[in-house]
């Protein structure tokens, strides 16, 4: 027996509902990670930290390890913490990093702009392929790209 041509439709878009409620984005609108699941797995290595574009090898890199687990390296030196993302704010826990001796210019230096970036970032962005961190006001702290 064949169902009647409005309740097979009525079924198709009851179906079509359930399934779409049950799909959810990782990304708001605007490239804001709905939590740090959406960013496991991608390793990220930075393009421009602090406005300065001209990075010198190896260049400062992470990675999300779990939705709340972020390891990487300022260059010199491993880092690794606790990193909670929720509709994009950003919230960094206590970094533990090796304790290699960077003194040398320009990796010191640059190493340090990037572990005091990581200290004011408030917020992270998936935008056109690139991840960014911004501050409380919006500003682009640093910028990467994936490995």
């Amino acid at each position: 027996m064949a169902l009647p041509f409005y309740v097979r439709v009525w079924v198709s878009s009851l179906l079509a509902l359930l399934v779409s409620a049950c799909v959810q984005s990782p990304l708001q609108s605007g490239g804001l990670p709905t939590s740090g699941a959406a960013l496991v797995g991608e390793e990220w290595v930075a393009t421009q930290i602090a406005g300065i574009s001209t990075l010198v090898a190896p260049a400062p890199r992470l990675r999300w390890a779990s939705a709340e687990q972020i390891t990487g390296s300022g260059g010199c030196n491993a880092f690794a913490g606790r990193a909670v993302v929720n509709q994009g704010a950003l919230q960094l826990g206590r970094l533990a990093a090796t304790g290699r001796l960077c003194m040398a210019l320009p990796q010191g230096g640059q190493e340090d702009r990037f572990f005091s970036v990581l200290e004011s970032a408030r917020t992270v962005r998936l935008v056109a392929g690139h991840l960014l961190l911004e501050d409380a006001a919006g500003q682009v702290l640093a910028r990467f790209t994936k490995r």
